[in-house]
């Protein structure tokens, strides 16, 4: 059965603190998160009796989270922009639906640094900023059941 994404939010992996605008590199009020690119590298070990291509699995590429989020005001809820040199990945934490509900849901923990950021407005509409995160390092999920 599906789950709601109602409540989806950051939190830190270590405390599960929910990240505030200070803490997680991504502003404002978040609209949308998805994770995409997560891949393995493919390792050819063909070799000249092979009837058929044979390949082993290289390293994990944890590749990106795109967060859609609407700009919001003060002077801790500025959209983060990539800095040359700043990229010191922050560890955080996704939780997909009402954990604290008790009801089912999947965390996904990583670490990524802001690797783009672009802003959007349109005649009618809220002003949107959108982070990708490059992830770096391992990606571990949890699925959540307690039905």
């Amino acid at each position: 059965m599906a789950f709601s994404a109602y409540n989806t939010r950051f939190i830190n992996p270590t405390t599960n603190a929910e990240l505030t605008a200070t803490t997680v590199p991504v502003r404002g009020e978040i609209q949308s998160i998805s994770f995409s690119g997560i891949s393995a590298a493919e390792i050819d070990v063909t070799q000249l009796s092979s009837t058929a291509k044979q390949y082993i699995l290289g390293t994990l590429d944890g590749g990106t989270v795109e967060v859609v989020a609407f700009m919001t005001t003060g002077a801790n809820l500025q959209p983060t922009l990539p800095t040359s040199g700043a990229s010191t990945p922050t560890a955080m934490k996704v939780i997909f639906g009402n954990e604290d509900a008790g009801k089912d849901g999947v965390t996904v923990a990583f670490s990524a640094y802001v690797q783009n950021t672009t802003m959007e407005a349109s005649v009618d509409g809220a002003v949107q900023v959108n982070y990708t995160l490059r992830i770096s390092g391992d990606v571990v999920v949890a699925y959540l059941n307690r039905t």
